[in-house]
């Protein structure tokens, strides 16, 4: 069995969350609404993944506030390990590279709720559960 490791952001700013819509010319899953995330890569921490994703995928310096805990999913044969943060950025008039987003967007939990929960690449309700606890989200 193959195992990958991404790190996903959880950018929340107020009661919004921005998620971005992969590019159309992505392999995997094209056109789909997302969080940023990326692969973990060699020798690289997931917080230093997560920050530089965010500046290679939607332009954005984020702060980490708090890591919210490993979401682990079999998937096909492949078992996915996830470590979402909630992430705050600076200024939140972020501009997708097109490379990679196609557009990107600001909602709240209620309007991600609505997204088919398919789009996504890991298990939504364990992430609702890790964001209960965060104070940001009761804000």
């Amino acid at each position: 069995m193959q195992t990958f490791c991404v790190a996903t952001a959880i950018v929340q700013d107020g009661d919004k969350f921005f998620i971005a819509k992969r590019a159309g010319t992505k392999q995997i899953k094209p056109g789909l609404w997302e969080f940023v995330t990326g692969f973990v890569e060699d020798h690289e921490s997931a917080e230093d993944t997560i920050l530089r994703e965010l500046l290679e995928e939607v332009n954005a310096h984020g702060t980490i506030i708090r890591e919210l805990g490993c979401i682990q999913m079999l998937k096909g044969g492949t078992r996915w390990i996830v470590i979402p943060f909630l992430v705050s950025v600076g200024d939140t008039d972020i501009r997708t590279v097109p490379e990679e987003h196609s557009a990107g967007k600001w909602i709240t939990w209620d309007e991600l709720e609505r997204i088919p929960a398919d789009e996504f690449r890991y298990d939504l309700s364990a992430i609702k559960r890790a964001l209960h606890a965060a104070p940001a989200l009761n804000q």
